[in-house]
């Protein structure tokens, strides 16, 4: 970070920005740390919103071999879309490549989630999420995955024995990362045909549109492009909603499950 300070500040005779201001360094691939992480070649993203720092991402890329990235917005906003009231944020890719994946562990095994990190959400705890979806009864259910994002849920949930998951996102960046990590995790998952469906192209979508399907030995898998409330979930099949909202988001999609709830007492809804 010291250096990426003093490639952006050369030409400055007396920078003012501290390291805690260069921006936000993600590791490429995010894997749980419990000492201060050895970084390598082209192990990092940087996420600034610093103007001096975004106008040396180049210099940045060429000169210091662990960025991967450099990405210029800001972290303290939901990047993606966070409902279908909001209007989407990104950021923007200034140098290299923003995608990277995050290690995700549970019980059941680990998968790999990549994402697009210029439009999709930072993510910080999935251990957490982990341990809570390993209570639940899943395997052997019809489990959708809400607000599915890359897919982190629902793609555990496979490897938790679910008969069926569908995973549901209005955000196409998302649906399109989700249709990456089925790919990067096939044999892990244990995906033995992985269909695209002809659907036409929209950066958010109401009702939802079937973009793929994929089966295993004990499990079909169902993406679709669209809004959770526009979601047909009575003839869907669903005996659990997944719930994994974004930041400032909760209350909303809480009042939406409680909703739910007395419309279909049957359906077990959580929200992680």
């Amino acid at each position: 970070m010291a250096h990426i300070l003093s490639l952006s500040t050369e030409q400055e005779s007396r920078p003012t920005l501290t390291l805690r201001q260069v921006g936000t360094p993600l590791l490429s691939p995010g894997v749980p740390t419990y000492a201060p992480p050895y970084v390598g070649y082209q192990n990092l993203l940087l996420l600034t919103k610093e103007r001096i720092i975004a106008d040396a991402s180049d210099l940045i890329l060429k000169n210091v071999s662990e960025v991967k990235g450099v990405i210029f917005g800001d972290m303290k906003r939901v990047i993606g879309l966070a409902n279908s009231r909001a209007a989407p944020y990104t950021c923007r890719v200034l140098a290299g490549c923003d995608m990277r994946a995050d290690l995700v562990t549970s019980a059941y095994g680990q998968i790999l989630v990549h994402k697009s990190q210029s439009k999709i959400h930072i993510e910080h705890d999935n251990k957490t999420k982990m341990e809570k979806l390993g209570t639940l009864p899943i395997a052997g259910r019809v489990v959708l995955d809400a607000l599915a994002g890359p897919g982190t849920l629902g793609l555990m949930s496979v490897l938790m024995g679910a008969q069926k998951v569908i995973l549901n996102d209005a955000w196409l960046p998302a649906v399109e990362n989700a249709y990456l990590n089925l790919q990067a995790n096939r044999e892990i998952l244990g995906i033995r045909t992985l269909r695209r469906a002809s659907v036409k192209k929209r950066a958010s979508s109401r009702a939802p549109n079937l973009y793929c399907t994929a089966t295993t030995d004990h499990t079909v898998i169902e993406l679709y492009h669209g809004e959770f409330e526009e979601f047909n979930i009575q003839d869907s099949g669903v005996q659990l909603i997944l719930f994994d909202s974004f930041p400032n988001a909760e209350r909303y999609f809480m009042d939406m499950a409680e909703e739910i709830r007395k419309r279909y007492p049957e359906i077990d809804i959580v929200c992680i």
